[in-house]
């Protein structure tokens, strides 16, 4: 097992003795030498090889902003802060903070020695991913477009569309395409792509104080298509600390290497998800042809237009059409007050068999109607964007 050299930052002498006494018979811990300030912290940080520093939560007065600093000026070191209690508040201000946990006292030692061998492993392979992944040129063009998949109806196809038209989009555009997946208690999108998460959104949430648009692409998962994805957490409990402002930072720095950002949605309006519809382009609303989603759409509108959320960006797309169905698609728009921005056409087998094999319809079927149908939406997308290009 590696050496393992860490700083103690406390200026309560009682708490320092504690931690110290924790540590100080651990064969590959090696304590660095006292600190008490922190000038004294950086410079020591700046000299020695430091791997963790724990730091106590009042330490200089504000042990979070200590740390802030620390993961800034230090992006090889590991962040573990000690607190009297947890609260939502404490792991917003930890994560923030750029800490990769937060240790409660009173201090269990097999706690605090499993908090400090985890941060130093995930924190090493962060720097080992960072270092490997090649610097990229910036884009000089505007931001990219966020196209948010969405529908309070269950069963309607959103990661469907959502995985066909990320890889219909990168194939007709050759353009960086990447998909989130923000279903984040039952998201499937990487498993549409036959993927095994390596990695998903809790580890760029645990890295956010130091995401950039370099690391961020360490995180993200490659599709045979070209397109990367980022999925949703395979576990629903880890989701219990990501929050909106953890998505704004995510979204807005996939905007800066990205040119398609095609978002997944859960099938409900909280507030996690809202800058995926705040920073959305374009709203795709996904019904089907069936009287009981299309009343659930149309709900969903008006609570979008209670919202005052801007109509331009929402557009309506019919998936499963099918000419020989009692609902049509001149009910639906008449019904929903609404123009069809796009549809796609039904095959319930074909749709089936290529999530289940994990292969993507448009990819399976190149030469299908569906496949057409989703280069006339990719079409469509592009084209806008282009209009609106245009007119600035």
């Amino acid at each position: 097992m590696d050496r393992i050299r860490l700083m103690i930052l406390e200026n309560n002498e009682e708490k320092r003795i504690e931690i110290e006494s924790i540590l100080k018979n651990i064969d590959y811990i090696m304590l660095s030498q006292r600190v008490d300030s922190r000038d004294d912290a950086m410079r020591v940080l700046d000299l020695e090889n430091i791997s963790v520093v724990i730091i106590g939560k009042d330490f200089e007065e504000d042990g979070y902003d200590v740390a802030e600093e620390i993961t800034t000026e230090h992006i090889d070191v590991a962040i573990i802060l000690i607190e009297d209690e947890i609260r939502e508040e404490v792991m917003h201000k930890a994560l923030f903070s750029g800490a990769k946990d937060v240790v409660i006292r009173p201090i269990v030692p097999n706690r605090l020695m499993d908090s400090i061998f985890k941060a130093y492993e995930l924190n090493k392979k962060r720097v080992d991913l960072h270092r490997d992944v090649p610097q990229r040129v910036k884009r000089k063009s505007e931001l990219g477009q966020i196209i948010t998949v969405f529908s309070t109806k269950g069963g309607v196809g959103k990661t469907f569309v959502s995985i066909n038209l990320a890889v219909t989009l990168a194939k007709e555009t050759k353009k960086r395409v990447v998909v989130v997946d923000l279903d984040l208690d039952f998201g499937s999108a990487s498993l549409a792509l036959n993927i095994q998460p390596k990695f998903t959104i809790s580890d760029v949430v645990n890295d956010i104080k130091n995401i950039d648009p370099d690391l961020i692409e360490s995180y993200l998962l490659m599709h045979d298509s070209g397109v990367r994805i980022l999925p949703a957490n395979i576990e629903p409990q880890m989701n219990d600390f990501i929050n909106s402002e953890h998505i704004q930072v995510i979204l807005r720095t996939l905007q800066n290497s990205y040119d398609y950002i095609v978002v997944d949605m859960p099938g409900r309006f909280y507030e996690p998800i809202n800058p995926a519809f705040v920073f959305a382009d374009k709203l795709l609303m996904i019904t089907t042809p069936e009287v009981s989603t299309v009343r659930n759409i149309k709900a969903s509108l008006m609570t979008l237009n209670d919202l005052n959320y801007p109509k331009s960006k929402i557009k309506l797309l019919l998936n499963k059409a099918d000419r020989r169905g009692e609902v049509k698609a001149g009910d639906i728009e008449k019904t929903l007050n609404q123009t069809l921005f796009s549809s796609i056409d039904a095959d319930y087998k074909g749709v089936m068999s290529s999530l289940n094999q994990g292969v993507p319809y448009v990819t399976k079927n190149s030469r299908s109607t569906i496949a057409k149908n989703f280069k006339k939406l990719a079409k469509k997308v592009t084209d806008d964007q282009v209009e609106k290009t245009a007119t600035k």
